[in-house]
């Protein structure tokens, strides 16, 4: 049987119902009950998929539970259109690993604008503690270290960041990028404002452009204290690039150069073939080096060579990723990072290479045909 074009109400139910997920406690049943059904629509509307699952003898009828749903590797993305409806955005990869870029063509940014919502504000912007002096809440003001969407606008990281200006950042939020990189006076001058005016702000950046702030700090021997409350949401993207500069020694140097410390420091987990982000609970009291996410997102563990789930929480394995909000493409993704189960969460271990990619790379073969 030919794979089936995805019928429009079918679609519109499912984003509907994913949409309402957002806003609510889902249970397990719940979360089952959706990721089956995005399995059913994404297996008959997509022929890679489809035919991945004939070879494994695997149809909707045959599986019950969401870790069931056979996982489709990132590298997939770089060669094959995974989308049941037309895509209203394209993302990109940075293709800082070199070779051929990922392409999520994504269908539905309302969704994503969506799960931002959802999500950012609970990780980076917890409510402070009740005091008897305590005002209104005022948005805080942001500074974003990467480039803006309108000289990015493949950029899934770049999309995320611009919703988030918009609609979280408080007066004063900026973007501090140009051509070179970091804009070191603009991101001094924004520094030196919050100093100032004592309010709290929000920095926002990949790994790559905080080393190159604080490099440009260092080199200059300058110190600016932002003020209590302030934090950083460090977006990660040291991979692939050549760089001294370890997370510890970052740590440090935004402890010395910004006055923040570790505990401030928020990490995400995300990437261009998903729609939704773990983050780190640094705000809430919790591990900085353990990812968790919201509840219509699931991470979970599998055998590098034979893609099967791991039985022992205590051995590394390749970190698979359910994200319901990827209706429009693929629902279960097999990244090539090795991680490990961490309380309710997951750590990461690194980039996987050589035998620990060949699961990976039997997976994209099936779907290649």
């Amino acid at each position: 049987m030919s794979p089936e074009p995805a019928q429009p109400h079918a679609v519109a139910e499912l984003v509907h119902r994913v949409s309402d997920a957002l806003r609510s406690d889902l249970d397990e049943a719940t979360f089952t009950a959706l990721a089956l059904d995005i399995f059913s629509l994404q297996l008959a509307a997509l022929e890679p998929y489809r035919r991945l699952c004939a070879g494994r003898g695997i149809t909707a009828e045959t599986i019950g539970t969401w870790q069931q749903i056979p996982a489709v590797p990132v590298a997939a993305f770089k060669s094959l259109r995974l989308h049941i409806a037309p895509p209203r955005e394209i993302f990109r990869s940075s293709g800082t690993t070199g070779g051929r870029r990922s392409v999520h063509f994504h269908p539905f940014p309302d969704l994503y604008r969506r799960v931002i919502d959802a999500s950012f504000p609970d990780f980076c912007l917890p409510p402070d503690p009740p005091s008897a002096e305590a005002t209104a809440p005022v948005a805080k003001p942001f500074l974003a270290l990467v480039p803006p969407r309108h000289r990015v606008e493949d950029s899934s990281l770049g999309f995320m960041v611009d919703h988030v200006m918009r609609q979280h950042g408080g007066p004063d939020s900026h973007y501090a990028f140009g051509p070179a990189g970091v804009d070191i006076e603009a991101a001094n001058a924004w520094c030196q404002r919050r100093h100032h005016d004592g309010r709290p702000g929000l920095v926002l950046a990949t790994s790559l452009a905080l080393a190159q702030w604080l490099e440009a700090l260092r080199g200059a021997n300058l110190h600016c204290a932002l003020p209590p409350g302030s934090a950083i949401f460090d977006t990660g993207g040291f991979k692939g690039r050549r760089r001294s500069t370890t997370a510890e020694e970052l740590r440090r140097r935004l402890q010395d150069h910004l006055a923040i410390p570790a505990q401030r420091v928020v990490r995400e987990y995300g990437m261009t073939e998903l729609t939704s982000q773990f983050y780190t609970r640094s705000l809430l009291g919790g591990d900085g080096e353990t990812f968790v996410g919201p509840p219509w997102l699931r991470a979970h563990l599998l055998d590098p060579l034979t893609l099967q789930p791991l039985s022992e929480a205590s051995r590394p394995g390749l970190l698979a990723i359910l994200d319901l909000a990827n209706i429009g493409s693929v629902v279960h993704v097999l990244t090539q990072d090795l991680a490990m189960h961490h309380d309710d969460g997951f750590r990461l271990l690194g980039r996987a290479t050589g035998a620990e990619l060949r699961g990976c790379s039997l997976a994209a073969e099936e779907l290649e045909g």
